[in-house]
């Protein structure tokens, strides 16, 4: 979602509602779904200051935009949900870097979490004194920001072709 965002230049409850619908997510994974994106997306400038910092020698607008969002993600939890143990999200972050990004993205997202994890108070981590619940970040209701536009069907064509959106018609079928 927040790739989509991002390079899609979308409204994140666009993309939130989208995603959730296409993905069928209810309940708790839909919620802590929107809790990350919704959480992201408010420290955003925080997050990518930190992670900035961490990256030498390598201009931060220029990592691979799936790992940039991965390390927000994680970057999120480690700062901003105390009761997510730190192996969870570096190994979660590193597994999705694997997946989707470049064969070298996983030790690089590694690397760069592990330099932030130093830093952070779950440096120390001790899963008996972790809160039982993780904080509440407010989640959008993902219906109620669902931004529509009017394109015509040569955009909605463009769109289609790179993914991602759900072009729907007025006109009847």
């Amino acid at each position: 979602m927040l790739y989509e965002v991002e390079v899609g230049h979308i409204s994140v409850g666009a993309a939130l509602a989208a995603t959730l619908e296409a993905a069928e997510l209810e309940g708790e994974l839909a919620e802590f779904s929107s809790v990350l994106v919704q959480g992201v997306t408010e420290n955003r400038d925080e997050l990518d200051s930190r992670l900035s910092k961490l990256i030498l020698e390598y201009a931060y607008d220029r990592v691979a935009a799936v790992d940039r969002n991965v390390m927000r993600i994680a970057a999120f939890e480690l700062i901003h949900l105390p009761a997510v143990p730190p192996a969870v999200i570096l190994n979660e972050a590193v597994e999705i870097a694997k997946k989707y990004s470049t064969a070298e993205s996983g030790k690089f997202v590694n690397g760069v979490l592990g330099k932030l994890l130093l830093g952070t108070p779950k440096a120390d981590w001790n899963p008996a004194s972790a809160p039982a619940e993780a904080e509440e970040v407010g989640a959008p209701d993902p219906a109620a920001e669902v931004e529509v536009i009017e394109i015509d069907a040569d955009e909605a064509e463009k769109l289609l072709k790179v993914g991602g959106w759900t072009v729907r018609s007025k006109e009847p079928k």
